[in-house]
């Protein structure tokens, strides 16, 4: 077993606020990109333009969520992926996706994850156990059974998730998945808890350097390459992981390679420009703070074009979706900026922003 980070987070898009209501409760398909049973949909994910998650949004999300009994709170749905809040104050159900990974982000309570054996009525036979904290971060795989029992008051997650059903022969867009197979191997030379890794496919793919702090360090590849097992990563080693990058003066830290995607830390210290062609992020602040920026006009050298976009206050626990072929990054940071950065690719077959 392998084993994230994050005060508390919440739900504006940019540009139009969006109101939680039960005018909005939507009935969420089963199955794949889906939640199970009925799940509140506050956004539809969008193409042109960025949905920020400030902190005080998710708190009264998550009043809200207490008073109307929800467990999913789907802040954003794509259809073959979404972003939401699950808050549980019982233990639930064993689940398994068979077509659908998840990165959990544990921002309220504690409790115990079960992953692996077989699920026989909801329940595990077998499987490995271990607690759950605020702060830490999980990565389960498609085909994993996984369910959280131990509730101590409630414990409530961000929850990403995206399909795995990408066509073989569709082009790479977030990762280089260069390790021995997926089986959750450890890709790269083995490092302690403390080391960090930057691999040259996670530094500003398809379009201009991600900018600040110098990337690389001679770093061979990415800790770990995403396979059939859970990867926990609790906020200690997480914490680790930043003290070391500016130690090192290490821009990215490629904590998961999964090839069509993966979990990063990013650090800048100075304005940065990214832009990728189909792949979409996920980001949450984790230290410092700045200003993003998102939807710019771009140079001909792929700068930002000063007076364009949408500027948004960027603070620990803030959470940022970027779709895909969309120009971000961040126009000011004091003194630096690190966010966990979780990216698919949208290249899926018939799906309509692989067009964009």
């Amino acid at each position: 077993m392998r084993r994230p980070a994050v005060g508390v987070i919440a739900a504006v898009s940019v540009g139009a606020c969006v109101v939680f209501g039960p005018h909005l409760g939507a009935r969420g398909a089963q199955g794949r990109g889906r939640g199970e049973g009925q799940t509140v949909i506050l956004d539809q994910a969008p193409t042109d333009r960025a949905i920020a998650i400030p902190t005080g949004r998710l708190a009264q999300h998550l009043k809200d969520m207490d008073a109307k009994k929800l467990q999913t709170l789907r802040m954003i749905e794509g259809g073959k992926f979404n972003v939401n809040i699950r808050r549980i104050t019982n233990a639930e159900t064993a689940l398994v996706h068979p077509n659908t990974t998840d990165l959990w982000v544990v921002l309220e309570g504690s409790g115990t994850l079960t992953t692996g054996g077989i699920v026989d009525n909801g329940k595990f036979v077998g499987g490995e156990s271990h607690p759950l904290k605020v702060g830490d971060v999980t990565y389960l795989p498609a085909g994993l059974p996984h369910g959280v029992s131990d509730v101590n008051g409630n414990i409530t997650w961000l929850n990403v998730r995206w399909d795995t059903d990408w066509p073989a022969d569709s082009q790479p867009g977030a990762g280089n998945f260069q390790g021995p197979g997926r089986g959750g191997a450890r890709g790269g030379a083995q490092r302690g808890e403390g080391a960090a890794g930057a691999p040259a496919a996670a530094r500003g793919e398809g379009g201009a350097p991600a900018g600040g702090a110098a990337r690389g360090g001679g770093f061979p590849g990415p800790l770990e390459y995403g396979g059939s097992g859970e990867i926990f990563i609790p906020k200690e080693r997480l914490d680790g992981y930043m003290k070391d990058m500016e130690l090192k003066n290490v821009g990215t830290l490629r904590m998961i390679e999964g090839g069509r995607y993966n979990v990063n830390i990013r650090r800048i210290t100075a304005p940065s420009v990214e832009y990728h062609d189909i792949t979409a992020d996920t980001w949450v602040i984790l230290r410092g703070g700045g200003t993003a920026s998102t939807g710019f006009d771009r140079g001909p050298n792929g700068a930002r074009v000063e007076g364009t976009g949408v500027s948004t206050p960027a603070k620990v626990g803030d959470v940022f979706f970027i779709p895909a072929h969309f120009p971000h990054g961040f126009s000011a940071v004091s003194p630096a900026v690190y966010w966990l950065n979780i990216r698919w690719d949208v290249n899926y077959p018939n799906f309509p922003a692989a067009s964009k």
